[in-house]
């Protein structure tokens, strides 16, 4: 079975809104998350398609940016605190995405770096920035090709 980009981009929808903790999810660009910062509700994970290598020997590679970010509640809430949390957050739709009921696709997830963010996006955001991939195989099938 083919994944599709929105099979991808609905599990990982799924994941965020299942986690308790995690508030609102967005799929985009990076101009799309700073422009709409306003009016996110944190804590707040985005996902940012990237530059992929596509499909090699019928494995198909998606990357991504997966941004796990919150807002001090408090004027003296910790930055510290909040990059605490907010890491544990990508770990948990991680594992969420590799073990969890709605992997129903053949589809893996790789958590291949993090980066932090430190008052990023217009609301003091801050968290970190994950590098994921995503591989799927089977692309290349005859018998997958539409005709009459």
């Amino acid at each position: 079975m083919i994944v599709t980009y929105k099979q991808i981009v609905d599990t990982f929808t799924d994941a965020c809104n299942k986690h308790l903790a995690v508030k609102s999810f967005a799929e985009g660009s990076i101009s799309y998350l700073d422009a709409h910062a306003v009016n996110i509700v944190y804590p707040f994970m985005f996902l940012r398609p990237l530059s992929s290598p596509g499909l090699q020997t019928n494995v198909r590679t998606l990357n991504f940016e997966l941004y796990s970010l919150d807002v001090p509640k408090l004027s003296n809430e910790s930055p510290v605190e909040l990059k605490s949390r907010t890491e544990i957050f990508l770990y948990d739709v991680l594992s969420y995405l590799r073990y969890g009921p709605t992997n129903q696709y053949t589809m893996d997830f790789t958590l291949s770096s993090i980066t932090p963010v430190d008052e990023g996006f217009q609301d003091r955001a801050f968290g970190w920035v994950g590098g994921v991939s995503v591989t799927s195989e089977g692309i290349y099938n005859y018998c997958n090709y539409p005709q009459l």
